[in-house]
């Protein structure tokens, strides 16, 4: 899904573990997702429909504007509709509402990702050859590149400084569509 804020600030869920996406449970449906945890904890055979029985319940997603902080919630009747709040203050716009409502218990300190994608010939839906996503709880600039050693080295430089903060879980670098870097918990492969 990808969406534009009221405030022209263009909001992206093409993947996971998104610092502006959240997922709602009912208060209404709070005793029957503690039944679901009290089923899955007893000997079961049925692991499949447990989750998908709690997936069920957490299936409206809610975003939030990194840029102007209003909230997009998915209508329950209508998943393809987002219904839109606005923070504000006796009915005035508030400037400084926190823009980290789903960010981790952990904030900034929550361990994210690390990958990056180059691709000698650009692709149409693509403004540069070379993208690295760092899916994390901090901001991290310079991340779109035309030219490939620069690319190359922010990544390495990126890797490193965030493997050394203990900020990241995984990493990867692909190159033309070929995995050529992968790291998982201190583990090169």
């Amino acid at each position: 899904m990808k969406f534009l804020c009221k405030c022209g600030y263009s909001i992206h869920d093409t993947t996971d573990s998104l610092s502006y996406k959240g997922t709602l449970i009912a208060d209404q449906d709070m005793n029957e997702f503690w039944d679901i945890i009290d089923k899955a904890e007893q000997p079961h055979d049925k692991k499949t429909d447990i989750f998908l029985e709690l997936e069920k319940l957490m299936q409206r997603n809610v975003y939030q504007c990194h840029s102007c902080g209003r909230v997009f919630i998915e209508d329950q009747a209508n998943k393809y509709k987002l219904v839109m709040f606005t923070p504000c203050t006796d009915g005035t716009p508030e400037p400084d509402v926190s823009r980290k409502f789903f960010n981790s218990s952990h904030m900034e300190n929550w361990k994210g990702y690390l990958h990056a994608d180059w691709r000698d010939e650009k692709p149409e839906w693509c403004e540069h050859h070379g993208e690295i996503y760092p899916i994390l709880n901090i901001n991290i600039e310079n991340t779109e590149f035309d030219d490939y050693e620069a690319f190359e080295k922010r990544f390495y430089e990126l890797f490193e400084h965030l493997k050394g903060l203990d900020l990241i879980t995984d990493a990867s670098l692909t190159i033309n569509g070929k995995r050529v870097f992968e790291w998982k918990h201190g583990k090169e492969k």
